[in-house]
């Protein structure tokens, strides 16, 4: 029976053969610290999780509580002469904002995660968070719009280099349930969104406290987590985020002498190697094609030689990371940019819900008061984010197990070399990818049979249902998408793509979507702009012109199918990858079946490539097992 990927951070192994203590090592809490002084996964995933939650539930204070900001937006001191005359449309600049400044930081977010340590680099970005937190709430009174405006953006700022760095080090050190695990980490976002949203509207509507108490009491509540996070370490790769093994150099007995991390060559003295052995003899070479190491023929050996060789003049040629060369990287993988353009039409609509979802349901006359409409509203959409997002990852885990991912881990998914802790061969990734966006396409065309009905709808249980429905099928797509980006570049790339595929998401779906669909609305229902005081500016008007308001929705609704064309477009060229790379391998395989045949007449041992070759696509013993069952 196979372990759980985390048991040996959750359950410490007790060498004693006394019954009562093993049980009570396996009833006892892990440390705080591993041997090697790294936090435990057991600690940093929970860590990264209530994180997650608390900066998503600030983002979404505003959306909750829209009316009352609406209110703010048009009676400030300095409050420009857009914002004063088009309400919804100053509302999506406020949020505008946070993303624009969460997308110039993790830009170089992306960019210093290679350089620095990215604990230090992710707790000043944490605490710059909690100043502008505070700054969010200070804004009321000052009753200033650009000082709410900039504590925004500097909330936006401070964010960016936590999102960047969570999810690569989860697919490192989850193991098997990588997918699982980066669910759990990613199911922050809708269940931080809706608690947010909902906390937003009580605050907002209370009596006794209002909007800028919600940030206030934020920032107590956020207080301890950046207490914790303080004491977090990480000793794996220096501190580093782990990049990727660019290059190996093998000794007649495969031994590991050196190897290249992020561009930069590492040698490794006797003591080092001693230490990482156990791990980096389970990494993979870059030549997945040679025949295995043979003591008694130097065939084997010739060819890595020659492999390592060619190859050289590029590693020495490889540029260290810039700015410049980490865009070009994004760029050039069209699979990624594909990815990017699908997952910008849901974070665009998504996004645009979740800033108007309140004023909807009210102008649509599906609730009478906000409190009540932002409470199942938010409620609808915590449950679909809780529900969808874990099953969208075991979906994943299912995929990638049939691929071996996680085989390589030696301790659980907490590797201390932190080299290849994904488990992932480079040559899988676009199998992989091409596996996955089937399922995820399937999964947004399945969302949108049951959020399409919703036009219709007058009740308001059926209304929320099938949104409940919809939204679930959604959240399950973004484990899928998020590993497929990982993946779509090299190992050392991750944390830039990931910025790029959410720089793309906010400059073409977070940003402009909530401002066009909100000028939509207030030209298709103009009665239904809120005015200084929180209410509609011409209910009976407001009432009458429902169909505008359905229609906003309508347009919404119809964006997210660009989901569907960038994903099966992003599929279709997986596919393409995988056709490349096989024709090289089989270019490869015939030379070496040359050179090989030469060496056989010339008397030296035969040791074919194409035998090591079909030895990859021996069935692993689980498959024997169920082909003889």
């Amino acid at each position: 029976m196979t372990s759980s990927p985390l048991d040996e951070v959750m359950y410490p192994s007790d060498s004693s053969t006394d019954s009562k203590q093993a049980k009570k090592s396996y009833l006892r809490l892990p440390t705080f610290y591993n041997e090697q002084g790294t936090t435990r996964p057991f600690y940093l995933f929970p860590l990264f999780l209530l994180i997650n939650i608390i900066t998503m539930a600030d983002r979404a204070i505003i959306p909750g509580a829209s009316q009352e900001f609406l209110a703010f937006l048009g009676g400030a001191s300095d409050s420009p002469a857009v914002v004063k005359n088009n309400p919804d449309a100053g509302l999506g600049i406020l949020q505008a904002a946070f993303m624009i400044g969460y997308t110039l930081a993790i830009i170089f977010s992306g960019h210093y995660v290679h350089k620095i340590k990215w604990k230090p680099l992710v707790f000043f970005g944490l605490c710059v968070w909690w100043l502008g937190v505070l700054g969010s709430g200070n804004a009321k009174q000052y009753n200033s719009f650009y000082v709410l405006l900039f504590s925004r953006m500097a909330t936006g700022c401070s964010e960016a280099a936590f999102q960047v760095v969570a999810p690569p080090l989860i697919q490192d050190r989850a193991g098997k349930r990588a997918g699982f695990w980066l669910s759990i980490f990613l199911m922050g976002l809708p269940l931080g969104l809706s608690v947010g949203y909902i906390y937003g509207s009580h605050m907002a509507t209370s009596e006794l406290w209002g909007w800028d108490w919600a940030y206030y009491w934020m920032c107590i509540g956020s207080f301890p987590l950046l207490v914790v996070f303080a004491f977090v370490r990480d000793v794996t790769n220096g501190g580093v985020l782990s990049g990727e093994v660019v290059d190996v150099e093998l000794e007649g007995d495969g031994s590991v002498t050196a190897v290249v991390i992020d561009g930069e060559r590492d040698e490794v003295d006797e003591d080092d190697e001693r230490e990482r052995s156990t791990s980096l003899t389970t990494a993979t070479t870059l030549e997945p094609l040679l025949p295995p190491l043979d003591n008694n023929s130097n065939s084997a050996v010739d060819a890595t030689s020659k492999h390592h060789h060619n190859n050289s003049s590029a590693a020495d040629k490889k540029d260290k990371f810039t700015i410049l060369s980490e865009v070009k990287t994004c760029l050039n993988s069209k699979i990624l940019v594909t990815l990017s353009l699908g997952q910008a039409a849901i974070f665009g609509v998504v996004t645009a819900l979740g800033t108007f979802g309140g004023a909807f349901i009210l102008a649509l006359q599906l609730f009478d008061d906000e409190k009540v409409a932002a409470t199942w509203f938010g409620i609808t959409a915590a449950l679909a984010g809780v529900i969808g997002t874990p099953l969208g990852g075991s979906l994943v885990d299912k995929i990638l197990a049939r691929y071996g991912a996680g085989d390589n881990d030696n301790d659980g998914g907490a590797s201390s070399s932190g080299l290849r802790g994904e488990g992932i061969d480079d040559s899988l990734r676009h199998p992989i990818i091409a596996s996955i966006l089937p399922r995820m396409n399937a999964l947004v065309a399945a969302a949108m049979l049951f959020i399409f009905p919703t036009l219709a709808m007058q009740d308001a249980a059926f209304f929320l249902f099938f949104l409940f429905v919809g939204w679930t099928l959604l959240f399950a797509t973004q484990t899928g998408i998020s590993i497929c980006a990982m993946l779509s570049v090299k190992n050392a790339h991750r944390p830039n793509a990931l910025a790029f595929i959410s720089i793309a998401g906010h400059l073409l779906g977070d940003v402009p979507l909530p401002i066009i669909l909100g000028l939509i609305k207030d030209h298709l229902a103009p009665g239904c702009k809120v005015g200084e005081d929180g209410s509609f500016s011409k209910p009976e008007e407001c009432a009458s012109q429902e169909k505008g308001v359905r229609a906003t929705l309508a347009i919404a609704y119809v964006w997210v199918l660009w989901a569907l064309v960038f994903f099966e477009l992003a599929r279709r060229l997986s596919r393409i990858e995988i056709g490349k790379r096989r024709s090289d391998e089989i270019n490869s395989l015939l030379l070496q079946e040359e050179d090989s045949n030469g060496a056989s007449a010339n008397g030296e041992k035969n040791n074919s490539s194409f035998r090591y070759y079909h030895s990859k696509f021996q069935p692993t013993p689980q498959q024997s097992g169920r082909s003889l069952a």
